[in-house]
């Protein structure tokens, strides 16, 4: 739209100068065409045709009064009170539109005061367009309902307004009353082309302001943006009756004042198309609706009280209007009739930048199903995985079931709040890094406050800004992340440390183990005997030990080989394994000598475990592998703790004594005490 305009100016400036040069004009004359050269020629094509919605009579006389500087209250309200209708709708419209103040106007020159000169202006400039249009040429073009729409949009703005602060209720009132009027003059204008327009429309060929640009140059929004700029209106209504069907696309800068008031008369006229719309459409347009609504702030339940109140109103201003009004069911009745369908969710309204390749399993915590259907779809087409509750209390079982990383948590919710639902999460240990928003409409300072102390870690404020929410989202991501990230090295450590642990483990056990035979080697030998002596010392018990050497081994090696002779030592050492007792410990001391350390063991009982031993290996069949004449037998020694002891040394010492006195004796003895 604004392209068509600057494309229109270059082509006249392309003309003028080709003017200038081929027909020789005179300066003034190009002067004359510059300075309307900021006029729409298609709009004043449009006015040319004399049959433009314009003040007349006493409202074009009151627009002309309240454009001089110095005009009081008492000329404006003289003016008006040649016309009693107009003054007394004017009387009424003001008690209406500062309902909220608690003194009733009484008078013309009171409600001229109170609304204020320009809210009297635009008012009377209404009222007067109503009056003038309320029928026309064009047969297509339904003025009734034109008026009556116009008249909900109105009704709508001022209310929303009202419940944001964010601008006069009495100016809003007015814009929405007009907002719409470019169609009107394009049907007045043009009634038989515009019909022809309105028969395409309801044909399904095209859309409306494609077909009003193509027959006429430009549209219906443009139209009433030209108008609101002949009657003086502000720079801003005009902007925003040039975008306010498509607010995106109008570049104010989101949250602020301007794109405020721009959605109220947008959600405002969607409210009207809703109210008067057939039953099978309303039910599908409420979704959206609710949806449109959250953009400045008003949730289910407040729309449920807000659109019942349009209503209301509307029937009672269609009479002070002469505008025709129908019946609407209750906005409770349609909410909750209505299941939410997602795919009329504007996606793009979160910005690009918040889709991140690091995708989070979020939990949407609101009791309003229009808030939790719009982040939840949201969310969801960013790439993350998104569940719902809708108060604290199923929100609680919810992280119990799917532990999310991030949750969005309303703060006035039903059974548990938001600042509760924070102080139960925050006290499991497991629960503490979960990453969490608080939605809120509370501004103080000492309310926020609140909220870090119970636990969140960032809020967003009703109504909820998408621009702001992706730069949060993003910083959440960051954190997030690097949690995930510390809390996968903490486990890569633990993992580590476990696989070291065991390692060492490992080769502890291969420092102290023997490899051909598998018995715990001379070193652990060393250990296990200094360990026991210890014990002994301490506690009083007896110690014994036994050295076992194998009885000709190297004639093995030398008769049969050396694996012949790592068999036998395995054979041995695995029946000495079988038949010690559970507290002993049978190592293999060096070559073919193995010591057995006997805990707990009197001498007796050590010579007679001895005897056993000696006597288990002298019948058991190991010499059949290897020759059949060949028999197997160990001399054994046996020393036990006594007094004469002093450390270990001696103790072993003694053993080895015994031992080659068994040798010496014969052999397959056992020498002991």
């Amino acid at each position: 739209m604004a392209g068509s305009a600057a494309e229109n100016n270059a082509i006249c400036i392309t003309r003028l100068h080709s003017w200038w040069y081929s027909s020789k004009l005179e300066k003034f004359q190009a002067q004359d065409i510059l300075k309307n050269m900021g006029r729409n020629p298609k709009f004043e094509a449009l006015k040319a045709s004399g049959n433009l919605p314009s003040p007349k009579g006493v409202a074009l006389q009151v627009i002309r009064l309240t454009q001089k500087g110095d005009v009081s209250s008492q000329e404006i309200a003289h003016a008006i009170k040649t016309d009693p209708a107009l003054s007394g709708r004017i009387i009424k419209v003001a008690n209406a539109l500062i309902s909220y103040q608690n003194r009733p106007v009484a008078s013309l020159v009171d409600a001229v005061t109170m609304l204020g000169l320009n809210t009297v202006r635009q008012l009377v400039l209404g009222l007067s367009l109503v009056e003038g249009n309320r029928d026309g040429a064009c047969r297509k073009f339904d003025y009734q309902n034109f008026w009556g729409c116009s008249l909900l949009t109105a009704i709508a703005a001022q209310h929303l307004v009202l419940k944001s602060n964010i601008g006069s209720p009495e100016e809003i009132f007015v814009l929405g009353l007009i907002v719409q009027i470019g169609r009107l003059a394009l049907a007045s204008s043009n009634p038989q082309e515009y019909e022809a327009i309105l028969e395409k429309v309801a044909a399904g060929d095209a859309g409306l302001a494609e077909l009003e640009f193509a027959g006429f140059g430009l549209n219906h929004n443009q139209v009433t943006k030209e108008l609101l700029a002949e009657w003086g209106m502000p720079v801003l209504f005009q902007d925003i009756a040039l975008h306010f069907e498509e607010p995106d696309f109008a570049g104010f800068q989101e949250g602020s004042r301007d794109w405020r008031l721009l959605n109220v008369l947008h959600v405002a006229n969607f409210l009207a198309l809703v109210c008067l719309a057939q039953e099978s459409q309303r039910r599908k347009m409420i979704t959206k609706l609710m949806l449109l609504a959250t953009r400045l702030g008003v949730e289910a339940d407040e729309l449920t009280v807000l659109g019942d109140k349009v209503v209301k109103e509307w029937h009672e201003w269609g009479k002070l209007f002469g505008i025709h009004s129908v019946k609407v069911p209750s906005f409770a009745e349609l909410l909750e009739a209505v299941p939410l369908a997602p795919e009329i969710v504007d996606v793009g309204m979160l910005p690009a930048g918040s889709v991140a390749s690091y995708k989070l399993k979020i939990l949407l915590v609101d009791d309003d199903r229009a808030i939790l259907l719009l982040l939840q779809t949201l969310l969801t087409q960013a790439g993350h995985t998104v569940v719902t509750a809708r108060n604290g209390v199923q929100a609680l079982r919810s992280v119990e079931e799917s532990m999310p990383q991030l949750i969005i948590t309303d703060w006035v919710m039903p059974e548990m709040d938001g600042i509760e639902f924070c102080k139960v999460l925050r006290q499991n240990p497991a629960w503490r890094n979960i990453y969490l928003f608080i939605v809120t409409a509370q501004e103080s300072t000492d309310r926020l406050v609140e909220a870090f102390e119970a636990g969140a870690d960032d809020y967003l404020n009703k109504p909820i800004n998408f621009k702001v929410m992706g730069a949060r989202l993003r910083a959440a991501q960051r954190v997030v992340q690097l949690q995930e990230d510390l809390e996968f090295d903490r486990q890569q450590l633990r993992k580590f440390a476990a696989e070291l642990a065991a390692s060492n483990q490992r080769l502890q056990q291969l420092a102290l183990t023997d490899a051909l035979t598998e018995l715990p080697n001379r070193r652990y030998a060393n250990e296990q005997l200094d360990r026991q002596w210890a014990m002994a010392e301490r506690s009083g018990r007896p110690l014994s030990c036994m050295m076992v050497d194998i009885d000709h081994f190297k004639r093995i090696n030398d008769t049969y080989g050396h694996k012949v002779g790592d068999d036998v030592l395995k054979q041995v050492a695995n029946l000495l394994r079988l038949s010690a007792r559970k507290q002993d410990t049978v190592c293999r001391f060096g070559g073919e000598e193995f010591l057995v350390v006997c805990p707990e063991s009197q001498p007796d009982q050590a010579f007679q475990y001895a005897e056993r031993l000696r006597q288990s290996i002298a019948a058991s069949d190991i010499h059949s592998f290897v020759d059949a004449n060949f028999h197997l037998t160990v001399s054994i020694g046996v020393a036990n703790k006594n007094p004469g002891l002093l450390n270990v040394e001696m103790l072993l010492k003694l053993a080895d004594q015994r031992l080659y006195e068994a040798k010496e004796g014969g052999r397959n003895k056992t020498v002991g005490d």
